[in-house]
This record gives C-alpha cells, structure tokens and sequence, in this order.
C-alpha cells in the first residue's frame, strides 16, 4: 500500500476513495473546503455504487447545504440509497409516504419501507414497524407483532430514543396518535434509565392521567429547558464555541482554558482538540502519550476525528503498537459515526466496507 493515496485511487475508481476525497472537500479535513469538488466526488461516487454516497446526496439536496434544496434530486437520491440497502434511507422515505411528503401518501409504502429497516436493527424503524402494526397502518392490525417490535426498541434504545416516543405518544407528533397510556410506558423506560427528561415527562403523564391539568408542548419545552443536563449542556456548547474561537484568534491560552471546559463535562470534540494540543505542543509542552491518551478518551466519548486519527496511528504504529485489528476496529467506529473517509481505509482491506460498518454497529448495540 506504500505511495497509495486517496486521491490516486479516486482518480482509478475505488468509489469509496471518491466517498472520502468527497467528505474531505464538504468537511476541509486535511484539505481546503471546496462544495463544488465535493459534489463531484459525491455524485462520482454515487454512479459506482456506493450507497452511502447515495444517501449523502439526498440529504445535501433536502437540507441545501453544498448544494441548493431540490425536491427532486433529494426524492431521486433517497429512493437510489433505500434501494441500495441503507436503513436511515428507508426510514426516511417511510415517513415521507406515511405523511405524504414529496411522494403521495401511501401507507402501504410506508410500511414497506420501514419493515426492511426495521430487520435491518434500525431502532427507529422497528418502533414504526411496532406502531404500524398495532394500529393496523398499511398493515394488518397485529398486537402480538406490535409488542415483539417493541420489546426489540426496550433492550436496544436509550433514554433519548424513549423520549422522543413518548413525546410523540404524548402530543400527536409525526403522525402518531396522542396515547397518555403509551406516553407514561416509554418515558417509564427512560426514568429507569436515569434520563432526565423522561423522568419530568412521566411524572407529568401521570399526573394528567389522574386528572390534573395537562402541560402544553410549549409549557413542557420550557420546562425542559431548565433542567440540570440542559443548563449543562449549554454550559458545554458555550464553551467549545469560545474556544474554537479563541483558536482561531492564536489565543492559545484562552482556547486551551475553555477546551478543558467543554472537555470536563464531556463534549467529544473539546477532548479531540485538546488531544491535537498535546500532540503538537501548543501551549503545553508537547506529549504523545497523553495525546493518545486523550484521543482514547475522545474516541469512546464519541469522536470520529478521534476515532480516525486512532485507526491511522494504529495502522502505521505511530506512538502506540502497530496493530491492524485495532485500526480496523477504530476506523469502523468512525465510519459509523460518520467519517466517510475512514470507509477508504476500510476499503483497502475488505471488498465491503459499508456491509462490514453497518454489521459492527448493530453487534456494539
């Protein structure tokens, strides 16, 4: 592999150096941004097969990001990257026929959709399915394949996921029927879960449920808003705002004073830059052993620029062990996590990285 790079091979067709060289022009990773180079890359990608490049235009062209909203490029890449097998595609365009959005409502469709997902592992897809099933929504009504979708989404999900059920149990949400009852059992498994959100939630169902005045959505938004994790949370994204921007001004000081606040309470990317800090001997003298360190540290936060830099220190031995299983195992997190560049490096020791990626995420759940 010696003298390969990414550019040479998505100059040869390896579509998942296109995948990559395309993330790396979107995202300026180790390159100069540039929308129209990673459009080009994206779409060369796309017409070689690669359903993740497939599933990255659609959402380019829903949210207009690099590239202006288009409706029928969006519905057109959607549908390519459901029918080349991935499972946020198909869930997404199970909504659209479910609410008849860009495509004419079809509940049929939908659950056609969302079905395959569902097998797929997708969390999300297996609550539809659950609740499709259980209303009888493009499907035969069937209570008994409604409770065995939702006991899969009671071992798998987390208190985020049963928060976002109850809620839409709670106040009609994407088309689902207000349901107290069903409200009170999925914010239940998040307050078991110690999710705070939930916990406020349930104990307000349950008071509705006896009788006492029901919040509003707007009422329990704000009440939300208030809580401890939240104030936390804005504390956090304060803080790694303020130092990215300390950065930029070569405020060295001030930028690693608010990367060690964001890092302590727990932003991934805050750990990532103070990593970089320690690596490249910005203000602290330099060390690559508590880079490495922290880069750990990143990576199980959540970091894919951590997961990656991981596999590619792993693979070349540079500071730690060579040790090809832990790159592989390290570039598949960033995969996952969405580093589309690090399915290149897959690509370089397996035939199908994305059926290998998608695979490793549902074994980790």
């Amino acid at each position: 592999m010696a003298g390969r790079t990414i550019f040479q091979d998505a100059e040869t067709g390896n579509p998942y150096a296109r995948l990559g060289l395309a993330y790396m022009y979107h995202h300026g990773k180790d390159i100069d941004p540039d929308p129209e180079l990673a459009m080009k890359w994206y779409i060369r990608s796309s017409e070689m097969g690669c359903s993740r490049a497939k599933w990255e235009l659609a959402k380019i062209y829903r949210d207009g990001t690099i590239a202006k909203k288009n409706t029928g490029m969006f519905t057109r890449y959607l549908k390519a990257a459901a029918d080349s097998g991935v499972p946020e595609a198909k869930v997404e365009l199970g909504f659209a026929f479910l609410a008849g959005i860009h495509v004419e409502k079809d509940d049929a469709s939908a659950f056609k959709w969302m079905y395959p997902a569902a097998c797929q592992e997708n969390t999300m897809a297996q609550f539809m399915t659950g609740y499709m099933y259980g209303s009888g929504i493009g499907v035969s009504k069937n209570t008994s394949e409604q409770e065995h979708w939702y006991a899969k989404v009671s071992l798998r999900g987390d208190g985020e996921l049963f928060y976002w059920i109850g809620r839409n149990f709670e106040y009609g949400l994407f088309d689902i029927k207000v349901n107290l009852s069903e409200a009170s059992r999925w914010y239940k498994k998040g307050a078991d879960k110690g999710h705070e959100k939930c916990i406020i939630c349930w104990q307000s169902v349950l008071s509705a449920i006896g009788g006492k005045k029901h919040d509003s959505l707007e009422e329990r938004e704000t009440v939300l808003m208030n809580t401890g994790v939240e104030k936390e949370k804005l504390v956090r994204d304060q803080a790694l705002i303020a130092a990215d921007r300390f950065f930029e001004e070569e405020d060295e000081e001030n930028a690693f004073k608010y990367y060690e606040l964001a890092a302590g309470l727990g932003n991934p990317d805050a750990m990532f830059a103070l990593a970089m800090m320690h690596h490249a001997g910005v203000f602290v003298k330099r060390s690559d052993k508590t880079a490495i360190e922290l880069l750990t540290n990143a990576s199980v936060a959540g970091s894919k620029d951590a997961q990656f830099v991981l596999g590619t220190l792993y693979e070349e031995g540079r500071g730690v062990k060579k040790d090809l299983d832990k790159a592989l195992k390290h570039y598949t997190m960033a995969a996952a996590s969405g580093y589309l560049a690090a399915y290149y490096r897959l690509s370089l020791y397996m035939d199908h990285p994305e059926i290998h990626v998608r695979n490793s995420a549902v074994l980790v759940r």
